[in-house]
């Protein structure tokens, strides 16, 4: 919608008049129907003094030899009053102005500074949105903003060095460690084949091979000699 509550379409109208388009942000007036004047300077400071009435403007570019002025405004709400408040009127004549939207400059600047301005239209709406110290914190302007930076730094530049220190420290120690190996005799052949040594083995074998003792047969007395005995002794 436009300052005056009405609703906008998708495309101007063939003359360019009417409320405007919402697909592009307008903020500059065709003016045409000027007087003429021979004096190029005075033509801008008479609609400079008209139009300034409704609103800052940023720029007037007048053709002098036409009668026709380019007159752009600050704010697009301006330029839709302006629109409105001078359509018909006169400046310091009897002319009757006719006050449409201008067309899009086709000056390839002119684009670049309108892309540039929305650009930075869209930053500060955004801004607006945020927090003031996290916009402060962002564009480097909070008072701790330079010493936080200092001390970040700082601690990147010690991790790094820490970590630089570690890695030389590693390879120190694998390099001690790879000479340590190659200073190592061989021992192979010292080492048991098994969990019992070799003259372990030799001992035990040595100690089956040995004949096993007879055993001793115990002597058997008969009842009958024990009875023998036993008359003996009585007698």
């Amino acid at each position: 919608m436009d300052c005056f509550g009405r609703d906008k379409f998708s495309d101007y109208r063939d003359d360019m008049g009417g409320v405007g388009s919402f697909l592009r942000q307008n903020r500059t007036l065709y003016v045409g129907r000027m007087h003429v004047s021979s004096e190029e300077n005075k033509m801008e400071e008479t609609v400079s003094r008209h139009f300034a009435e409704w609103g800052d403007i940023e720029r007037i570019r007048v053709l002098n030899d036409r009668g026709v002025a380019f007159v752009t405004y600050v704010n697009e709400a301006n330029a839709q009053f302006a629109k409105e408040a001078m359509a018909h009127q006169s400046l310091d004549h009897d002319e009757v102005l006719n006050v449409r939207w201008a067309t899009e400059d086709p000056n390839p600047h002119a684009q670049r500074r309108e892309k540039r301005r929305l650009e930075e239209q869209t930053a500060e709406a955004i801004k607006r949105l945020l927090p003031a110290s996290y916009v402060a914190e962002i564009e480097g302007r909070h008072k701790d903003a330079k010493r936080l930076k200092e001390q970040e730094d700082k601690q990147a530049n010690e991790a790094r060095m820490l970590e630089q220190s570690a890695y030389s420290e590693q390879a120190e120690a694998d390099a001690e460690a790879e000479n340590d190996v190659d200073d190592i005799p061989a021992i192979e052949d010292a080492k048991p084949s098994g969990i019992i040594s070799e003259d372990a083995l030799r001992d035990l074998q040595q100690t089956l091979a040995l004949p096993a003792p007879e055993p001793i047969a115990p002597k058997k007395i008969s009842l009958l000699a024990s009875a023998y005995d036993s008359d003996d002794d009585d007698d």
